[in-house]
């Protein structure tokens, strides 16, 4: 499954020219066959058998933990001896106009490049397809189709395509580079990897104003999940990877029916591959994406195929068994978000807008409220200090004027004064004389 084309797995090392290195673990975790919570307990056993001097491979503890099945290690470690070998081709890969800096991540149709395209002086996420799939049509066109489609697209919370071509035997397209965090690692970092009900809610209400803008050009996502949504620096959520795109398209190219998309998070009918799928498929996902930013995991537990059989027939396992603080309301958004039946769930966006804001009002996020509430004392504070420091100027002018005034009046008796002696001096004179 493809991840963000912005940023780089939390799992993932560097080798010397920061490109990035996916073990055996990390690949199963992108294709669904381990959660992160199991990779990193996986990752301590091996630590631990390192240090008894046993030294076994993160394949021989998930055999052992029966975590994954022997055909499935298989195909994740043939996948990665591809990957290794397509990581050796393009060290030295260049394209007419970028050059390429670093690589941000690898999925299951191509690599993403961190890169600067020379002739707007610009970063920009370089989007190649993997050589082994030039020759197949069904992945050539619809890597071609998701470039063509979202280059379309213009909303401050999908993330932008910007150029696609073909250089040599690959093709490829670039996009908006995107600097911020995956919600994915954002809920690795949550204490018990459980998001703020705040934080979530503000976070799934950005997604949904993508959903409202997208869906009016028929375009389904078909895998919204926590890995493809990123939120930036300054807190603006972008949804990317449109790699599994349905469109108008669709039975043009064949690919009407595929069963496309990320297993913990796939809607029923996705999982049925119904005919049909609109965007209140991307509703589901969403839900399911919701789902696992409060409890900390998805939905349900097995298999990729053991997943997507329950996604169609059970019930979904009530979130707060793992967070027990959850209320009535939020479960109440959950429930419809999760709805088996298409029409069952939010058709109506603007509903699910009024319910997700009243959602956050009643759990603002605690450090934006602290904020606020700083600001807030610090205006008053400021208003109160202009109030005193009025007053205090009313007064001292009160107080220079009266000065002035007294002033005014001894310097107006000591005129009289000396006028009065001039007179009497006078007087005494001319007495004196006569």
């Amino acid at each position: 499954m493809e991840e963000a084309p912005t940023m780089a797995d939390p799992q993932e090392t560097r080798d010397g020219r920061g490109l990035g290195v996916v073990d055996f673990g990390v690949l199963a975790v992108r294709n669904g066959l381990l959660t992160n919570e199991q990779l990193d307990q996986c990752r301590v056993k091996q630590q631990a058998s390192a240090n008894l001097g046993h030294n076994l491979t993160l394949q021989q503890i998930v055999l052992n933990e029966k975590l994954m099945s022997p055909d499935d290690v298989r195909r994740v470690e043939k996948a990665h001896e591809q990957l290794t070998r397509d990581r050796e081709s393009k060290k030295d890969l260049k394209f007419k106009g970028y050059e390429i800096i670093s690589t941000l991540g690898e999925g299951g149709l191509g690599s993403v490049f961190k890169a600067r395209q020379i002739s707007m002086n610009r970063l920009v996420a370089l989007k190649v397809l993997h050589k082994q799939w030039i020759s197949d049509d069904e992945f050539r066109k619809r890597f071609v189709l998701e470039a063509r489609i979202v280059g379309k697209l213009s909303h401050q919370n999908l993330i932008q395509v910007y150029d696609v071509g073909k250089e040599g035997d690959y093709y490829y397209f670039s996009m908006e580079y995107v600097e911020g965090r995956t919600v994915e690692e954002l809920i690795h970092d949550s204490p018990r990897r459980q998001m703020e009900v705040g934080r979530a809610v503000e976070i799934i209400i950005q997604v949904v104003r993508a959903i409202r803008y997208y869906k009016d050009f028929d375009i389904v996502h078909r895998d919204i999940k926590p890995s493809n949504v990123m939120v930036t620096k300054t807190g603006v959520v972008k949804l990317g990877d449109f790699g599994f795109v349905k469109s108008k398209l669709d039975k043009e190219l064949g690919f009407e029916g595929m069963v496309l998309g990320t297993p913990d998070y796939i809607a029923p009918e996705q999982a049925m591959g119904k005919e049909g799928v609109d965007y209140r498929a991307d509703v589901y996902s969403l839900g399911a994406t919701f789902y696992h930013m409060l409890t900390g995991r998805p939905m349900y537990d097995g298999t990729p195929s053991r997943v997507m059989l329950a996604h169609t027939r059970d019930a979904m396992p009530d979130p707060r068994t793992f967070r027990p603080s959850l209320g009535d309301d939020v479960l109440a958004v959950l429930k419809r978000l999760l709805a088996k039946n298409p029409d069952d769930r939010y058709a109506n966006l603007d509903n699910l807008f009024a319910d997700l804001e009243a959602l956050l009002e009643r759990n603002r996020p605690k450090q934006v409220a602290k904020i606020e509430i700083g600001k807030s004392s610090v205006l008053r504070a400021l208003k109160i200090e202009q109030s005193r420091q009025g007053e205090m100027q009313g007064r001292v002018k009160s107080l220079e004027e009266r000065a002035q005034a007294a002033l005014a009046q001894r310097n107006m008796a000591l005129a009289a004064a000396a006028f009065m002696a001039l007179v009497a001096l006078i007087c005494f004179v001319l007495i004196f004389v006569t």
